[in-house]
This record gives structure tokens, sequence and C-alpha cells, in this order.
């Protein structure tokens, strides 16, 4: 095997390794889509938005409905995301030492894309 085909696979096992473990020790909560500080749910208006948008795109075909169909969609996408809550059980040390793997490996990936040789 040649030298960056080397570097490349050591980087994306080095990335799988710190990317596994990160995920072993976080806990994810989600409560759906995006609220706001007093309780308000986001989906309920973004789905409401989207119906009319539909409506309105098949009633009258308006260039205006048709770029707001996709916008819509990644807003309820993004409020999904938001919603979503991550909490991490382990100190910084622990942190550093799963996360500097995974970093190590994407710059190995990186200089293995980038350099010019055969």
């Amino acid at each position: 095997m040649k030298k960056k085909e080397t570097c490349m696979l050591v980087g994306v096992i080095l990335i799988a390794f710190g990317v596994f473990v990160f995920f072993r020790n976080t806990q994810v909560y989600s409560w759906g889509f995006y609220r706001f500080n007093n309780g308000i749910s986001t989906g309920g208006i973004l789905i409401a938005l989207t119906l009319l948008d539909v409506v309105l795109f098949v009633a009258t075909r308006s260039k205006i409905t048709k770029i707001m169909i996709p916008i819509l969609i990644a807003m309820m996408i993004l409020s999904v995301i938001l919603g979503t809550h991550l909490h991490y059980y382990g100190s910084l040390l622990d942190l550093f030492l799963i996360l500097a793997p995974a970093a190590v490996g994407v710059g190995l990936v990186l200089r293995s894309m980038l350099s010019k040789e055969a």
C-alpha cells in the first residue's frame, strides 16, 4: 500500500474511533421540535406554514411559494435538531482524549487528500 493510502486508512480509523467513543459517553434527549422560553413549540407553526405554502403553490404556482417550500422544510429539520439535547458524561480530560484521535484522523485524511503524490 502506498503512503497516501495508508495515511487515509489510519485517518479514517482514528476518526471512527474518536466519534464512536464520544457517542458511547453521550446521552441524547429529544423533545421533538424546538421550544421558545415560554413553551411555544415551533413545530405547529412550521407545519401550518408549510401546509399553507403547499396549498398556495398548488393553487397559484407562484415562484415565491416554490422557493418557500424547501426553506420551510429546512426550518422544520433545524427545529428538530435544536430541540435535541446532548449530555456528555465525563471530564474535560476524557473529552480531550476522545476527540484528539478524531482531530488527528481528520488531519491525516486531509493531508492524504491534498497531497500531490500519486
